[in-house]
């Protein structure tokens, strides 16, 4: 394909089981650290199946993601947080992310705004962690 996004996604399958697994779970914070961030889980599935991501438009997302992260309450975090769902579309809509890493992302990011203001932190900090993941493996596999 021209945008490249298909030809190395012969493990498109592991990441909509990734999404399909995400998507089983109430909250967010019911994924522990281990099923996300430990070699072969969720976030190195995600980067080996995300290579050709443009390591700035992760970096870019990221860093919206962590400066929302500075706020303390959900109050405050939330139209950030839901500002970043079409910024990531526009993404996707220009072909500057591959569309699995647009459909992980909403998929996790569906799992935060769930529960009582407490438990919508407790997701947000395991949204960030995730991507941190995400961001680390990235690098280990490209590189960049």
């Amino acid at each position: 394909m021209a945008n490249g996004y298909n030809r190395n996604n012969n493990d498109s399958g592991e990441i909509k089981e990734i999404i399909n697994e995400i998507n089983q779970v109430k909250m967010l914070s019911d994924i522990s650290a281990k099923q996300y961030a430990d070699e072969n889980g969720y976030a190195d599935k995600i980067a080996k199946n995300s290579k050709d991501l443009k390591t700035t438009q992760l970096r870019k997302f990221f860093g919206a993601v962590k400066l929302i992260e500075q706020k303390e309450t959900w109050d405050e975090i939330e139209v950030d947080f839901y500002l970043l769902k079409p910024q990531i579309a526009v993404a996707k809509g220009r072909k500057l992310i591959p569309p699995n890493f647009y459909k992980i992302m909403m998929a996790l990011m569906r799992k935060v705004d769930v529960g009582s203001e407490e438990e919508k932190m407790k997701n947000f900090d395991t949204f960030v962690k995730f991507f941190e993941s995400i961001v680390a493996y990235h690098k280990f596999y490209t590189g960049k």
